[in-house]
């Protein structure tokens, strides 16, 4: 795991493509939002979301079992956080993924499928590019500025 601040209000983590490291990318999320000032309670949305995206890069991405890298970018501005997750799995954007269709019964029911959804109402504004053959999804919140006197 490797974490550096890209600029003043920027910091990254590269981790690989293997379960254990959701772990180590929470406990960035959580070090790297205090590190940033974001207000408290903010940092739930981001691990939340970013557990979804990440488990699904890492389960459905890459059609070979080779290592692979994934970059997670975080950053606030003061009324805005963001994060950019980057990975050269095969292309998907979640954005134009259709949405969730509640199923009528028990027996209807599949599992998974809510993860984007989740995604969807836990962030203010996303975007996704693929960008040289890789993913780049990044997802912001706007933090109201009540929340930011309150920390």
């Amino acid at each position: 795991m490797r974490n550096h601040r890209t600029d003043n209000s920027t910091l990254m983590l590269t981790i690989v493509n293997h379960v254990p490291e959701l772990r180590r990318m929470s406990l960035w999320l959580d070090a790297a939002s205090r590190q940033l000032g974001l207000p408290a309670g903010w940092l739930f949305k981001f691990d939340l979301c970013a557990g979804e995206a990440v488990t699904n890069i890492i389960s459905y991405a890459y059609p070979d079992d080779s290592l692979h890298e994934i970059f997670l970018r975080m950053s606030f501005n003061g009324s805005s956080a963001s994060l950019e997750i980057e990975d050269d799995g095969i292309p998907f954007n979640p954005i134009d993924a259709p949405e969730h269709v509640q199923p009528a019964s028990l027996e209807e029911a599949k599992l998974g499928g809510l993860g984007i959804k989740l995604m969807r109402r836990n962030m203010d504004q996303y975007n996704y590019v693929r960008r040289n053959g890789r993913n780049v999804l990044k997802m912001t919140v706007i933090i109201p500025q009540s929340a930011q006197d309150n920390d």
